[in-house]
């Protein structure tokens, strides 16, 4: 009987049903599959029943997954049983196991008494709406658990049987800007190049920071040898670092530092590097500066601009930002670091421990010191915490207190005594600082007060800082060298956020501090409200910056965006305004956009006005992103001063397939790899493609959490990835391999013939270490087709049920998929 389309699609039906029907435990199958030959193509269906009887899972044991919701919370052996109706698997779990796995055993009135041994095998027994849900494609088990039975001390956590140390790699990231310019002086020229190099062996770190100017030549900010202690949930840390900012004010170091790394822990605060905000009148240069050295530099645009990228150094400690515009003048502002109050959970300790010498960055004594501080989680959300600093002539101590308020918020108070040996003559100072911290978020008017903080000191107080500052109080630190000379009294801190629903929302970052013995204050307040209308966006900001001892520089920007894309793809045309202390006036108007398949490249044209008798200038700039690197290039003038500014930053790596250059790498990090898998796009980040050698560089990654590795092989018609994705839980600074099996060859769709006749429905292909499954008419989908291949085919054990053929792959052909018959013997 001839086969018609109404006909197969019946077929295709009554198998998809089949195959719906299979279940995952037990006894016989009782369809009867003979009804599938009564007037089909198909001839034997032992093999179907083969592969049902294969597929159907048996008791016993298989290593399986455990999730809770999406977290997967661990993956073990698991012995499974039928349950009491033989329709399904049920896993043998014991109440420790469950215990361990998150569920608050000891809270249910059923368990509490049982034996840690007892296997809890149907939960639903002893926990209303609870059950086990068993996926037997991936092997994966899902509790299905009501929420007030799961132990958030535990939820979210990862395994550390699970945490990836990754492979032996050595790895530089660098970062370049420079620029050149032309005036009626002559020309100048800047460059500036900061390099993070590691080497990672097993848990191991060995971490540089150094960075180069033509100005100063080369600086070591830092180099370190890390490693984590698991079982500390800590991170140990030797060489030139930095001691913990969040009780004391933190300080450079050379020594040795042991402390928690909350990052471990689940459901943790993050580390932390503030967004630095600013304005910028022309295309100017910023630098930031932290403890005297550079950590940042780079080229921006008229108009307001945000650093997000910012690798912080030193934490708590704040950042000095200068803005030197295209003429050459500079304005420089404060950046407020500092820690939201101080809180742990019920229980939980958080700790540092640090001993070494103090490093300066030129002409500071280095006298040796040791710190310690602990923060301890007690009941009823309160937390209490110390800390003690011992220096040759300086000695500190720190005690606190911190409260959950609910919904009022987060709050924490503490006060700390210093006492300071001067080897000059003078007395020795002691004194007193107190300090208040507030965090709140009010959800009903949409406002976040990430920090609202006070400090009041005494005038004896001095900071471990500020006591080395007074033996050098000669340096010469610019606008900022009252800092050196005299004693901070009182500080008061404020970032605030505001959403306004549809009317856009608003931020204010401020901080004011005075000196004894110093009139005026030091004041920075960063301020802009921002909104949209249909695909029309604005904002406007405010920046004000005031020393003792000098006057306010105060800027207001304003700007607006307005897509253009019905003219070009993926543009938009922009406007600003930016007005500065002493009347200068600049306006810009241009268009900016991005371009090429994966909108790597974006590129900026604008034109501008400036007053002061400067007049019209104009700017090109371009950047563009690779799975290499990134590189800019931008062109300005304005009035008698044209500058050129370039920029690059990327990676090189070496690992154990080779040399790879990517875009810029910080902390953990993935290594793909593809055999003969080149330009395969990697879904983890914009223009992420293998290289020539089937390589790539991700070079973001989470620690201690899930990340998953995806790839496309879109355009590689000749590759094929059975597994796209790829879990991994990498610790801190790991360079995780990730390495996908590719067949590699053409796709084609072959038609098995047997003795004259199509190769039965479901009949089982062999092709290398693949399988496939033949369908109606005899058609089987390969991949991975190269030159010639053996084909094997079996639909049952007898002689006459089964057969070998080969395909050779036509060289001649360039259809994306190949269509032949092979005779099958």
């Amino acid at each position: 009987m001839s086969s018609s389309p109404l006909y197969k699609q019946a077929l295709n039906g009554i198998a998809l049903a089949l195959l719906a029907m299979i279940q995952p435990a037990a006894a016989d199958d009782e369809f009867n599959l003979r009804i599938l030959e009564l007037d089909t193509p198909l001839e034997n269906t032992s093999t179907l029943t083969n592969f049902i009887n294969d597929n159907g899972l048996l008791p016993g044991t298989y290593l399986t997954t455990i999730m809770w919701d999406r977290d997967v919370v661990d993956k073990r052996e698991l012995s499974w049983v039928l349950s009491d109706d033989k329709q399904r698997l049920l896993p043998e779990l014991t109440k420790a196991d469950l215990r361990e796995l998150g569920v608050k055993v000891d809270a249910v009135p059923d368990m509490k008494d049982l034996d840690d041994a007892t296997k809890i095998q149907d939960i639903s027994r002893f926990i209303e709406n609870a059950r086990y849900d068993y996926d037997q494609d991936n092997q994966t088990l899902r509790l299905v658990i009501p929420q007030i039975y799961r132990d958030q001390a535990v939820a979210g956590a990862i395994d550390p049987k699970f945490w990836d140390d990754g492979a032996p790699v050595a790895w530089t990231s660098y970062q370049f800007s420079g620029s050149q310019q032309h005036d009626s002086f002559g020309k100048t020229s800047s460059s500036w190049l900061g390099l993070e190099s590691g080497i990672n062996l097993g848990a191991w770190r060995l971490r540089n920071n150094s960075t180069w100017s033509d100005n100063t030549g080369w600086e070591a900010i830092a180099s370190t040898l890390q490693r984590d202690i698991k079982t500390l949930k800590s991170q140990l840390e030797f060489g030139q670092t930095y001691t913990n900012g969040e009780l004391f004010d933190s300080v450079q170091m050379t020594g040795v530092k042991l402390e928690t790394d909350t990052s471990m822990l689940p459901s943790s605060q993050q580390g932390f590097a503030p967004v630095v905000r600013g304005i910028a009148n022309s295309d100017a240069k910023v630098t930031i500066q932290q403890n005297g050295y550079t950590i940042y530099q780079s080229n921006v645009s008229p108009g307001p601009f945000e650093i997000h990228d910012l690798s912080q150094v030193t934490s708590g400690a704040d950042l000095e930002v200068t803005v030197e515009e295209a003429d050459g003048s500079k304005h420089s502002f404060i950046q407020a670091s500092a820690s939201v109050p101080v809180l742990q959970r019920e229980g939980a300790l958080k700790y540092s421990l640090a001993a070494g010498r103090y490093r300066g960055n030129g002409g500071e004594e280095e006298p040796p010191f040791v710190q310690g501080t602990a923060i301890y989680g007690l009941p009823y959300g309160v937390t209490a915490y110390s800390g003690v600093l011992g220096a040759s002539r300086y000695h500190a101590m720190l005690a606190g207190i911190g409260a959950d308020l609910g919904r009022a918020g987060s709050a924490s108070m503490d006060v700390t005594a210093a006492r300071t040996t001067f080897d000059d003559g003078r007395d020795d100072a002691t004194g007193l600082s107190w300090r208040a911290q507030y965090s709140k978020d009010i959800p009903a008017t949409d406002t976040t007060v990430t920090l609202a903080s006070y400090r009041y000191s005494t005038s004896g107080f001095y900071t471990f800082q500020e006591a080395i500052d007074q033996r050098d109080s000669q340096i010469d630190d610019g606008i900022y060298t009252y800092r050196r000379t005299n004693t901070r009294r009182s500080r008061l801190q404020i970032n605030l956020s505001q959403r306004l629903g549809a009317w856009g929302s608003a931020y204010m970052n401020t901080y004011q501090q005075d000196y004894w013995d110093l009139p005026g204050t030091e004041r920075s307040v960063g301020a802009g409200f921002s909104s949209s209308w249909r695909d029309i966006s604005w904002s406007v900001s405010y920046s004000l910056t005031r020393t003792p001892d000098a006057d306010s520089d105060c800027q207001v920007a304003f700007s607006v965006n307005i897509p253009f894309s019905h003219f070009l793809p993926h543009s938009w045309a922009t406007y600003s305004v930016n007005s500065a202390s002493g009347g200068y006036v600049s306006h810009q108007a241009g268009i900016g956009g991005t371009a090429l398949e994966n909108n790597n490249l974006s590129y900026n044209l604008q034109q501008s006005w400036t007053g002061n008798n400067t007049g019209y200038g104009a700017s090109l700039s371009g950047r563009y992103r690779g799975a290499s690197g990134e590189a800019g290039l931008g062109y300005s003038y304005s009035g008698n001063n044209q500058r050129w500014n370039y920029s690059a930053q990327g990676s090189v790596v070496a690992h154990e397939h080779g040399i790879t250059l990517g875009q810029p790498v910080r902390d953990a990090f993935a290594v793909v790899h593809i055999p003969d898998g080149s330009d395969v796009s990697i879904q983890n980040g914009r223009g992420i493609k293998t290289d020539n050698f089937g390589n790539a560089i991700v070079p973001t990654l989470t620690a201690y959490r899930h990340n998953v590795i995806s790839v496309n092989t879109q355009g590689r018609d000749d590759l094929d990835i059975e597994a796209a994705s790829v879990d991994v839980v990498p610790t801190k600074g790991a360079a995780v391999p990730v390495n996908f099996d590719a067949r590699v060859g053409r796709r084609g769709l072959i038609t098995l013939i047997y003795l004259g006749k199509p190769v039965p429905f479901g009949a089982i292909v062999t092709l290398d270490s693949a399988t496939a499954i033949v369908g109606d008419d005899g058609e089987v989908w390969l991949t991975g087709l190269q030159k010639s291949v053996a084909i094997s085919v079996q639909w049952g054990e007898e002689a006459g049920q089964q057969c070998k053929g080969t395909f050779t792959v036509p060289t001649e052909s360039t259809a994306n998929i190949l269509k032949s018959t092979v005779n099958c013997r």
